[in-house]
C-alpha cells in the first residue's frame, strides 16, 4: 500500500471507512474489482444495507467510500470494454499501461519486472524463451542499453526534480559564475526518447541533437530560401571569405568581419554536425521549417542560378516541416529569435520541439517521423514505489499518466513544466511498472490516486515452488508454508515470507545453507514484523512446542528475588529474550517449525540445556 502523504480530510475519512468494510467481511475491499461482487457489498454495507450502521458515527464514510470504489471500478469496466459482471483483472494486466507487482518481501517483483517488461516491448522473444532466465535477462540488458528501459528506486529523499526536472547549478568554465540551469530527470528523459527515438536513426538525427536557428535571406518568403526548401540545402552568405575549410584568417574579407559575422561561419561551418536539427525562421518570433543536417559543410565556388550570389557555403539539409508557422515563443521562455544568422537555441530539445509540433497539429513533410501510434514502446520500472512520497514525487503526472490523458488520446492532456516552463505530456508508448513491498512499515494507507491509475498485480509467497527441495530431511516448501500460516493469523497475509529467501537453495545442499538464510534473513524479517515481540516470534518458530535445545529464541531465567529483593514483582512476560545459536545447526529445529504436535518441556533456558 502507498503512502498517503497529506490528503484531503474527506479521502482519509473514506479510506478508513472501506477499511472498516474489509476488516468487518474479511477481505481487501480495494483488491476486489469484480463489479458484482462490489455490488453486493454495497447492497450489505450502503445505505439500506444489513450491516448500514457499521462503524456507527464511521458509517457515512464506510458507504460513501465503497460508493466511490465500486462506481470507479464501473468507468474502469466501461473504458476498457469490459463488459459490467466481468473481472477486469481477466484482462491482459501485461497490456498496462502502468502496474504496480505488490507483495510480501522476497516474492520476486523485481525479479518479474524482467517478464513484464519484455511482455511489452518484445512479447514474441518472451514467449520462445521464457524457460531460459539466462537469455531473458539478456535481451532485457540489451534493451536497457539501447535506452527502452530505465530503471530508478524511489526513497525517502527522492524528489520531483529527480523524477521530472529540476535546477543543477553548473560553474561557468570561462568566469567561474554560478550558473543554475534546467535538467531533466528520469521519467522527463524516457519520455523525451519514448517521443524521438525509433525516428532518429531512420532520418538521420543524432542522439540529443543539437538545435541551431538559421536565417535563410531573413524572414517571409524569397528565392533563396525557396530554393533551399525544394532542393534539400542550407545557405548562408558572406561568400567572399572563400572556403572555411582553409585557414580563413589569410581572407582579407573576413578578416574585416565583426564578431558575430565570424561566429555565424564558425557555428555553420565548424560545430554544426550531421544529425542536428536547423530551424529555419518565417518571421522574428514564428518558425517557418525544420530538418536535420544530412552532410558536412562544403563551399560552391558559384552558386545556382537565381539565388543571392554570395550563398556559397553550404549544408545539405532534410526539410522534416515546411510552413510550420507556429510561433517560437512558448519553447524559447517568451523570447523572440535574435538578428545573428545562425546560433545554437539550447532553451528546448528536439523532443520538446516535435512534441509543441504535434500538439499544434503541425503534419511532417513526408511519412518520416513516426506518428504516436507507431512509436516502440519503452519503459520505465520503479522499484519500491511505495517508499517514494508520490504526491511529491509525480506532482501534475498523476493526472497526465492516465491512458486517456496520454498524447493522442481524445481528452489528451498537456501542462507547463514548473522551471522550463515547457509543455509537456506523456507518450502513448510510455509504459509504467512499479514494485511495491507490501510490509513495509512506513506506509499508512492506500493512495487512491495512485489506485487508481495503475493496475495491480499481486505476486504472494509460492511454497509450491520449494516443495521438491528437502535440505537433511526438512522440507522447504511445508516449512515456508507453515510459518507463512501463522503469520496470517497473527499478523495478516501483507507480512508473509517470500519464496526468494530460499531460492537459492539446492537440493542436497547441507544444513548450513538454511542455517545462514535463517540467521541473516528470516529471524531479522520477523523481528521487524513483530516490532521485537519475542514471543510471537516464537510462536511463528513453533519454538513454545519444542524441545528446549530445538528452540531459535528462548527466554532466559533469572534470579528475580536476588536482583531485585522480595519487595519487587517483576512479570515473568518481562524477562530477556535471547537467540540459541546452537538450534540453527540442528535439523530437528527446523522439523518442529512444521511439527504441530511437537513434546512441550518446561520452560528452562535453552543455552543451560544445551551445555547439559
Amino acid at each position: 500500500m502507498i503512502a498517503m502523504g497529506k490528503m484531503p480530510s474527506t479521502a482519509t475519512a473514506y479510506l478508513s471507512g472501506v477499511n472498516t468494510v474489509s476488516n468487518h467481511c474479511g477481505k481487501k475491499v480495494f483488491e476486489i474489482n469484480d463489479i458484482d461482487e462490489l455490488t453486493q457489498l454495497y447492497q450489505l454495507y450502503g445505505p439500506q444495507g444489513e450491516h448500514a450502521r457499521i462503524g456507527s458515527s464511521n458509517s457515512n464514510n464506510v458507504q460513501n467510500g465503497l460508493k466511490q470504489w465500486l462506481d470507479y471500478c464501473k468507468y474502469l469496466a466501461q473504458q476498457s470494454g469490459v463488459e459490467v459482471g466481468t473481472k477486469l483483472a481477466d484482462s491482459s494486466p501485461s497490456l498496462a499501461l502502468n502496474q504496480i507487482l505488490f507483495g510480501p518481501p522476497g516474492t520476486g517483483k523485481t525479479y518479474a519486472t524482467i517478464d513484464a517488461a519484455l511482455e511489452i516491448l518484445d512479447p514474441e522473444y518472451l514467449a520462445a524463451n521464457r524457460e531460459d532466465r539466462a537469455a531473458l535477462k539478456e535481451r532485457f540488458d540489451n534493451l536497457s542499453t539501447d535506452g527502452r528501459i530505465r530503471f530508478v528506486t524511489f526513497h525517502q529523499s527522492f524528489s520531483y526534480e529527480d523524477f521530472v526536472e529540476g535546477l543543477r547549478a553548473e560553474s561557468d568554465d570561462e568566469d567561474k559564475q554560478l550558473q543554475y540551469k534546467v535538467e531533466p530527470g528520469v521519467f522527463k528523459r524516457l519520455c523525451d526518447d519514448a517521443r524521438t527515438q525509433g525516428d532518429q536513426s531512420d532520418i538521420g538525427i543524432r542522439s540529443n541533437p543539437r538545435i541551431w536557428k538559421i536565417s535563410i535571406n531573413g524572414t517571409g518568403n524569397s528565392q533563396t530560401k525557396t530554393y533551399c526548401l525544394d532542393h534539400g540545402e542550407a545557405r548562408i552568405g558572406w561568400g567572399k571569405t572563400g572556403d572555411l575549410r582553409q585557414d580563413p584568417e589569410q581572407n582579407q574579407y573576413y578578416q574585416k568581419l565583426g564578431s558575430g559575422d565570424k561566429g555565424t561561419l564558425s557555428y555553420f561551418a565548424g560545430e554544426m554536425v550531421v544529425g542536428d536539427i536547423l530551424l529555419c525562421i518565417h518571421s522574428a518570433d514564428q518558425i517557418g521549417a525544420v530538418g536535420v543536417v544530412t552532410s558536412d559543410y562544403r563551399y560552391e565556388e558559384k552558386g545556382p542560378a537565381g539565388i543571392i550570389a554570395d550563398y556559397q557555403h553550404v549544408r545539405s539539409v532534410k526539410w522534416l516541416y515546411r510552413d510550420v508557422k507556429q510561433s517560437i515563443l512558448p519553447l524559447n521562455d517568451n523570447r523572440q529569435f535574435t538578428l545573428k544568422t545562425v546560433y545554437a537555441m539550447g532553451r528546448f530539445s528536439w523532443a520538446d520541439l516535435l512534441s509543441y509540433l504535434e500538439k499544434q497539429g503541425v503534419m511532417p513533410q513526408e511519412p518520416s517521423i513516426a506518428s504516436s501510434s507507431e512509436r516502440k514502446p519503452h519503459v520505465l520500472i520503479i522499484d519500491e514505489i511505495n517508499r517514494g512520497n508520490v504526491s511529491r514525487i509525480f506532482g501534475e503526472l498523476i493526472t497526465l499518466i492516465e491512458p486517456s490523458k496520454r498524447e493522442g488520446a481524445p481528452e489528451a492532456l498537456s501542462v507547463e513544466l514548473p522551471y522550463s516552463k515547457r509543455p509537456f505530456s506523456v507518450p502513448a508508448n510510455v509504459y509504467l511498472i512499479g514494485t511495491m513491498n507490501t510490509a513495509d512499515r512506513s506506509l499508512a494507507g492506500l493512495d487512491i490516486a495512485l489506485r487508481r491509475r495503475f493496475n495491480f498485480r499481486e505476486m504472494p509467497p509460492r511454497p509450491t515452488l520449494l516443495d521438491g527441495l528437502t535440505v537433511e530431511g526438512v522440507n522447504i516448501g511445508q516449512l515456508l508454508r507453515v510459518m507463512n500460516h501463522r503469520i496470517e493469523v497473527l499478523l495478516d497475509r501483507d507480512h508473509c515470507l517470500g519464496h526468494a529467501y530460499f531460492m537459492s537453495l539446492e537440493a542436497g545442499d547441507r544444513l548450513e545453507r538454511l542455517a545462514l538464510i535463517f540467521r541473516n534473513h528470516i529471524l531479522p524479517l520477523l523481528q521487524e514484523y513483530f516490532f521485537e515481540d519475542w514471543q510471537r516470534i516464537q510462536w511463528v518458530l513453533n519454538d513454545h512446542r519444542k524441545a528446549a535445545a530445538d528452540r531459535f529464541v528462548y527466554q532466559s531465567q533469572r534470579d528475580v528475588q536476588s536482583l531485585f529483593g522480595t519487595d519487587v514483582k517483576v512479570s515473568a512476560h518481562n524477562l530477556p529474550w535471547a537467540v540459541n545459536d546452537a538450534a540453527f545447526h540442528r535439523v530437528s529445529a527446523y522439523t518442529g517449525i512444521i511439527e504441530v504436535r511437537a513434546k512441550v518441556e518446561a520452560p528452562v533456558d535453552a543455552l543451560e540445556a544445551e551445555e547439559a
